[in-house]
């Protein structure tokens, strides 16, 4: 817990240090699983907790891998990987359980079997479907760097938001998402995007986020193009951020 708190990783909004045994959501003593490979950079603010999938997915922790100065008022799941600088609002969704389409019935007949709805007729057969099953086989989504997720959203299966994309409140994403593109609806499409087109390819060549931000940021009431010719003219330094390994930490 200390060693999240001193990387700036909270666990709830201007999350005070750990005391007696909690920091934010996490308790001491709590048990939970984590990829190997998850890693948490510095300054992220996590403030979901552990989260919880549609029904027939899988629980995970609360931990993900996120770039820094990201923050989530949404559990994330395991497996989904976040950018730099994204801002997810309250009520994201992923639709990580699934029917079969290819099967008599989508029922969750064939898949659950300790369902008491369906324990009386069940066969040999639908318990040996039931045991292969598995809800999705798609991985959690990509969220790129500088993403903007409004409120109650609901994201698909394997798709992509590119960095710098907008995905308007209430809106479901189904498809990858544009750079700098702004979505909205059910199913989310393009409303305009953020920039024009050579704008966008300056900004993606630049990688402004993986640069000291107290030099990219220096002076907002500057146009774009001033941070822009300072990367590219070697006048910004890299950054190095400090990440975490949550398993060795574990």
């Amino acid at each position: 817990m200390t060693s999240l708190h001193s990387r700036k990783i909270l666990l709830k909004h201007n999350c005070p240090p750990p005391s007696r045994g909690t920091y934010g959501w996490l308790t001491e003593g709590q048990e939970f699983a984590v990829s190997s490979n998850l890693t948490i950079e510095q300054n992220v603010g996590l403030y979901g907790g552990p989260y919880r999938p549609m029904v027939g997915g899988r629980p995970s922790s609360g931990f993900t891998s996120v770039g820094a100065f990201t923050y989530s008022y949404s559990p994330l799941p395991d497996g989904c990987r976040v950018g730099r600088y994204c801002s997810i609002s309250t009520g994201l969704r992923f639709i990580d359980s699934s029917h079969p389409l290819d099967l008599i019935t989508t029922s969750a007949i064939t898949f659950r079997p300790k369902n008491d709805l369906f324990k009386d007729f069940l066969t040999d057969g639908l318990v040996a479907h039931a045991a292969g099953y598995r809800t999705t086989n798609k991985v959690y989504p990509t969220i790129g760097n500088d993403v903007w997720i409004g409120s109650n959203v609901t994201l698909a299966m394997g798709i992509e938001l590119g960095t710098g994309s907008v995905v308007a409140t209430n809106s479901t994403v189904t498809k990858d998402v544009p750079p700098y593109a702004i979505v909205g609806g059910n199913p989310a499409k393009v409303i305009k995007m953020r920039f024009d087109g050579p704008a966008i390819d300056r900004l993606l060549s630049s990688q402004w986020w993986n640069y000291d931000p107290r030099q990219v940021l220096q002076d907002l009431h500057e146009p774009m193009d001033s941070p822009l010719k300072k990367i590219e003219t070697g006048r910004i330094d890299p950054f190095t951020f400090v990440s975490v390994r949550l398993s060795e930490l574990a």
